[in-house]
């Protein structure tokens, strides 16, 4: 039997699945949210920050730049805090504001126009978390929500041929945690979190200023000084470059500014770079010989930190794997999850199997 208006049909249909579904990268540092359009992406990047009465933590006051502007600078009844640390969600009513705030701006404040959203989170996220978030998303006004691990949305975001059996490898650098995820056939083959991230490079930062100038920066400013001269430590000799921030001097109490240059932050990123090597050594020793040859041409490094200097260098040198750093790598786990979201056969192994033909 013929039907000649299927094609029109589903035309209509992916249309308003484009304009119906959003992709969340629910962050510990930015939530980005990523909604189709056409061939490309409406990109919105929203601070995890959300501010609330101290007397009642569930009273959410402001969400995003406005509460990231409050964090170390609020009155004594306000709190400006980050709803996920980790990668695991500290308060669910926080997490909550925070998701309603991401759709509401990848909606145009029209929420009740989106019907599914997908989410991605930390790969090793437990059976509760991943509930915990669903069910977020369904407070939030999604009739449908799907979680996914955030290197599987990243390599979908990125492009690459994951349907294939060759095998690929993502290496997300988030801001609390990191995923390296072997995909095959379009599935996860193998996948390794480690609870560290650019997080604990900041902090490493604000501890090596107060040790070496005896001054106090705020979160912020070490952020800063990552963005603007960060390295990690390699065989390859890379220029030092030097940035000043301003902080609190510990004996007067008097701002001072102090100088940050590449080398101090790759010696805060070191942990944090020994750690992921770690990581890949151990995913490296589980992988099979099929897979091998599949990893080693095509392995992306994305998240914040993988603008690090040095990154993909100190890789090959430690482990022998070419990576590459991705070119989006803020975007890239938003923007799978939107194709995902789009497309929501996507990951079924049919579908899968069929992509490889």
């Amino acid at each position: 039997m013929f039907s000649f208006g299927k094609k029109k049909e589903e035309q209509e249909e992916r249309k308003q699945a484009l304009t119906s579904t959003l992709g969340i990268d629910l962050g510990t540092l930015n939530t980005v949210v990523a909604k189709p359009s056409g061939d490309k992406f409406d990109l919105y990047k929203i601070p995890s920050v959300v501010a609330v009465k101290k007397d009642d933590t569930s009273y959410v006051l402001a969400v995003g730049e406005e509460a990231k502007s409050m964090l170390g600078r609020t009155p004594e009844d306000i709190i400006a805090v980050r709803p996920l640390r980790k990668g695991v969600i500290e308060s669910v009513a926080q997490a909550e504001a925070l998701l309603v705030y991401a759709m509401e701006m990848g909606s145009a404040e029209d929420t009740a126009s989106i019907d599914r959203i997908v989410i991605g989170i930390p790969g090793d996220a437990s059976e509760v978390e991943r509930n915990a978030v669903e069910e977020i998303g369904r407070k939030a006004g999604a009739s449908y929500v799907l979680v996914i691990s955030e290197g599987l949305a990243a390599a979908i975001g990125a492009g690459l041929p994951i349907a294939e059996a060759a095998g690929t490898m993502v290496i997300d650098i988030g801001a609390g945690s990191s995923d390296l995820v072997v995909i095959s056939l379009g599935g996860i083959t193998d996948i390794e979190t480690i609870r560290w991230g650019g997080d604990d490079v900041d902090d490493n930062i604000v501890d090596q200023v107060k040790q070496k100038y005896e001054v106090e920066i705020g979160i912020h400013e070490a952020e800063k000084a990552k963005i603007e001269v960060g390295m990690v430590h390699s065989n390859v000799e890379m220029e030092i470059e030097k940035t000043h921030l301003i902080g609190k001097c510990m004996k007067t109490n008097k701002p001072k500014e102090v100088e940050i240059d590449s080398t101090m932050v790759a010696n805060a990123a070191e942990p944090i770079v020994v750690k992921i090597i770690e990581a890949l050594g151990v995913v490296l020793e589980r992988l099979s010989p099929e897979l091998i040859s599949g990893v080693y041409n095509k392995t992306v490094v994305v998240g914040g930190t993988s603008q690090l200097k040095g990154l993909k260098e100190r890789i090959f040198e430690e482990v022998g794997i070419p990576v590459e750093i991705s070119n989006d790598p803020m975007t890239v786990v938003a923007k799978g999850a939107a194709i995902v979201a789009a497309e929501p056969r996507a990951l079924e192994p049919e579908v899968r199997l069929k992509a490889m033909k």
